[in-house]
């Protein structure tokens, strides 16, 4: 289609005539090819109506259909429809934003119309309207610490239970009635109350009830908090979140650094990690107007990986033992040569120890052997 294309862009763009511009013989074939593709293109697009769909070029591919469908609880939906080189031969690539897989799973190239393929976007989408109604339910019920806009293809949310922990609920799209995958965020001695709970009362859960906050205070025997007060208040999103105690930066979605708690009652402040090692490789100085204490490195912190340091908070000390220069764990084309000669040299060990036991055994047989012969010929020649 690329040679009926380049007819087109060469006649708009100079003032040569059509004869000038037409296909030699040579490639005449190839020519009709593109043109009976291109025209195939054009009655999928009238088929699907060109009021709901949009063209646009596109980086590989000879251009893009872009269709956007609006679902029962107004979220819009964009589809794009790549329409490869070889069209109609090779089956057309789809992009979207949907917590599931869509592909084209089969195509033929003389019966197959774009127009299933917008079809069968919009059975998907109907399909995860229970899925979407879920997520809205949980945002109004709770008090949702993902940052805003959260897109379509999400399948989880963080809700703050305290202060102090939030819980990442994550639910199947294709099945949104069933037992989400909870992930709590904490300090250690807080979560380990939760999980406990968790265990004991995971049976209570009721697909029956399709509100999953619901069916989650009555599991861990809590009440989350409300957006209700918030918004009463007028409070901005920033201050429903959990923030660093060093950067006041938000620790929820922070996916490539882990966060440090203080154990104390009544403070369980966190930090980000990189921030905690930022105050533990510097010392603060003495301020008159500001009771800091010094921060104290250990001095084993490159070979142990632990530091402690006093809560800015509280003043408790806080132990780390995620800090440091941890040691690279050996990789496992690197370890398994080692451990086999290893274990061949240690066969080969008791192998040779067996060797030697037994010579030492066959030589003192030997020596009683050649003993009693000589006590035999005493006796004789007495």
């Amino acid at each position: 289609m690329n040679s009926l294309l380049s007819v087109f862009e060469s006649n708009s763009s100079t003032d040569t005539s059509v004869v000038d511009t037409c296909p030699t013989s040579a490639n005449s074939a190839q020519f009709v090819h593109d043109a009976q593709a291109f025209l195939l293109l054009l009655s999928h697009c009238e088929e699907i109506g060109w009021s709901s769909i949009r063209l646009s070029p596109s980086d590989g591919s000879i251009l893009t259909i872009h269709h956007a469908y609006i679902d029962l609880g107004d979220r819009s939906h964009d589809l794009y429809i790549d329409i490869p080189q070889r069209w109609p031969n090779e089956r057309p690539r789809c992009r979207t934003h949907l917590p599931v897989e869509f592909t084209i799973e089969t195509w033929c190239p003389k019966t197959s119309r774009l127009i299933e393929i917008l079809t069968n976007f919009h059975s998907t989408i109907d399909s995860l309207q229970i899925f979407w109604t879920q997520l809205n339910e949980l945002e109004r019920d709770a008090i949702v610490l993902d940052e805003k806009p959260i897109p379509y293809s999400s399948t989880s949310r963080r809700l703050k239970i305290n202060d102090n922990v939030h819980v990442q609920v994550q639910i199947d799209p294709y099945n949104p009635s069933a037992f989400p995958s909870l992930i709590f965020h904490g300090p250690a001695m807080l979560i380990r109350s939760f999980d406990e709970r968790l265990e004991q009362n995971r049976h209570h859960w009721s697909e029956a009830h399709s509100n999953i906050i619901l069916n989650l205070e009555h599991i861990l025997d809590i009440t989350f908090p409300t957006n209700l007060f918030l918004r009463s208040k007028s409070q901005s999103n920033e201050d429903q979140q959990q923030e660093c105690g060093i950067c006041y930066e938000s620790t929820v979605d922070q996916q490539n650094s882990s966060i440090i708690y203080c154990e104390t009652a009544n403070c369980y402040k966190q930090y980000h990690e990189k921030c905690w090692k930022s105050w533990l490789r510097k010392k603060v100085p003495q301020r008159n107007t500001c009771n800091v204490l010094d921060i104290v490195v250990d001095e084993r912190i490159n070979t142990t990986a632990t530091a402690s340091g006093p809560c800015l908070f509280c003043k408790h000390n806080i132990i780390s033992k995620s800090m440091g220069n941890t040691p690279a764990a050996i990789p496992s084309m690197v370890s398994l040569p080692i451990f086999g000669v290893g274990l061949t040299t240690l066969c080969l060990s008791l192998c040779f120890c067996c060797y030697l036991w037994r010579l030492r055994r066959d030589t003192l047989k030997e020596k009683g052997y050649r003993k009693d012969q000589y006590m035999r010929c005493k006796v004789k020649n007495s």
